[in-house]
């Protein structure tokens, strides 16, 4: 799974970037965490990756 130079704002606050230029790339029968602080986009990641919302900006490829 790829996440290629993501950009991402809610629909709702679209004057609020929530993710600016993020990458991110999972092997195959990897685990992997996303650890962070508050509010710094861990659960937004996944409803991308979950389709939940489009990006932005950028792709997810599976």
């Amino acid at each position: 799974i790829g996440l290629n130079n993501l950009d991402f704002h809610y629909p709702n606050r679209q004057e609020v970037q929530v993710l600016k230029n993020f990458n991110l790339t999972i092997e195959p029968h990897k685990q992997i965490a996303l650890v962070g602080s508050s509010g710094c986009g861990k659960s937004t990641i996944i409803q991308l990756l979950e389709r939940f919302y489009d990006p932005t900006h950028g792709q997810i490829v599976s």
